[in-house]
């Protein structure tokens, strides 16, 4: 058939092994499109360039098959002898040796076909029930001090989340829950596990393994699995395989990491991105107060200047006491003298001197009560006066200010300490409340 597509061959023309090659090869192409073909593997070859050579066989025949580095990359798993196979590509020549070929494109362990419809067919009925809606899946938090672990224990996935953890976030407490990652009973191992896991004291739960074949992963795809992650009450992060791979439970976990040790990442916080928050919040802090300290300091003091000195005002009171106990001493005095005299020219002409003194006797008692009165009047208004000093006194007194919630504090040789950096290593500190003090030590 493919002699008659080229025309400038007859059948008595000599032809060359390449120009024999190319013609077997174009027709090859032409009869067969790209298609599977599955076998098992024989001879199974990696060369240094990276390319893949191996036989595929079954009971009666061979096909020598290459898959290049370029399309080998993609393939989750490395072939061996023995294995069951799926491969698609093109029927070819290879014009150096003129050996009949397949360059394959694809592979696939055998079987995964019907599988990978069993995933589609699951993932399908899940997403049409709300299973992997975003607005049902839980906030994982940034900081988790105590974390589930679902895997094996033997999983290598189990060492890159201890590895991740120690290095990243020391604080954390991890708890495995040891189950079956793979096999015929790890869904109900698995389902186990989650349900110990969610009833404990954790923060959030890790499920984690390794990578692998479809097969390998399947318990991830089961139904029961996926549904009873989507039950748990506690935040769960999956972390299955590598970054390619892609179960069920990815999407029905509240959050899905490309491997084991991203799931770890993504639990916890890095403890150097916290020091350095920790270390900005403190700068922060001391910032505050200090300029809350000193706006403060300011108001005192001018509150301070306006108040008059208090001994001041105690003794310019007490002076004017005394002035006004000399005033009404002398207009007592006044008053009497005037009053004797009136007593004494009126006596004379009195028939009954014994009344008429009876009379400004009254008078006079009268007279000194309404002055004793006025005294205590003007005692009692000057001592309200000094009372109110002495409460606003006390009101910004610094005892009064500690009862509010400040404190100082002094070193040991009874100096104020300013500032954390005044504060020196090994020294003895004491801080000072409104209702005592506490000596600490300083650590740095």
């Amino acid at each position: 058939m493919f002699f008659e597509q080229n025309t400038s061959l007859s059948s008595s023309s000599v032809w060359t092994v390449s120009q024999l090659n190319d013609e077997v090869s174009r027709s090859l192409q032409m009869n067969f499109p790209p298609l599977w073909v599955g076998g098992e593997v024989r001879g199974f070859t990696r060369a240094a360039s990276g390319h893949w050579y191996f036989t595929l066989k079954d009971a009666t025949g061979e096909l020598s098959c290459a898959m290049f580095a370029g399309n080998n990359r993609r393939v989750g798993f490395i072939p061996k002898t023995g294995d069951h196979l799926e491969v698609h590509g093109q029927v070819s020549i290879y014009r150096a040796r003129g050996s009949y070929q397949m360059v394959v494109d694809a592979v696939r362990q055998a079987g995964l076909g019907t599988l990978y419809e069993r995933f589609l067919q699951l993932k399908e009925k899940l997403q049409k029930e709300g299973l992997f809606d975003l607005s049902r899946k839980k906030t994982i938090a940034r900081i988790n001090t105590k974390i589930a672990v679902v895997t094996s224990l033997q999983a290598a996935a189990l060492r890159d989340v201890l590895t991740t953890l120690r290095r990243r976030a020391p604080y954390a407490r991890l708890i495995v829950f040891e189950t079956a990652v793979q096999g015929d009973e790890a869904p109900k191992e698995i389902i186990s596990a989650l349900k110990r896991a969610d009833q404990s004291d954790v923060d959030v739960i890790l499920l984690v393994r390794g990578g692998g074949s479809l097969q390998d992963l399947w318990s991830f795809n089961d139904e029961a699995v996926a549904r009873s992650v989507a039950a748990l009450s506690k935040p769960v992060i999956v972390g299955v395989g590598h970054e390619s791979d892609v179960t069920i439970v990815d999407w029905v976990a509240d959050l899905r990491a490309a491997t084991p040790t991203a799931a770890a990442e993504h639990a916890t916080e890095s403890v150097d991105v916290l020091s350095k928050e920790l270390a900005q919040t403190h700068e922060t802090m001391r910032y505050v107060w200090s300029r809350y300290w000193t706006e403060n300091t300011q108001k005192v003091d001018s509150l301070m200047r306006e108040i008059p000195d208090p001994a001041k005002s105690l003794r310019q009171a007490n002076e004017r006491l005394t002035l006004l106990s000399q005033s009404l001493s002398s207009l007592m005095r006044s008053q009497w003298f005037v009053k004797s005299e009136t007593v004494r020219h009126l006596s004379a002409s009195l028939i009954n001197p014994a009344s008429l003194f009876l009379r400004e006797k009254e008078r006079h008692d009268r007279i000194s009560k309404e002055l004793v009165s006025l005294i205590h009047d003007k005692l009692n208004q000057n001592e309200r006066a000094r009372q109110s000093l002495m409460d606003l006194i006390t009101e910004i007194s610094p005892q009064a200010i500690l009862k509010k919630g400040y404190s100082y504090v002094t070193a040991s040789d009874g100096t104020f300490v300013k500032s954390a950096e005044s504060a020196v290593k090994s020294d003895n500190l004491q801080i000072h409340w409104h209702d005592g003090q506490l000596e600490v030590h300083v650590k740095k």
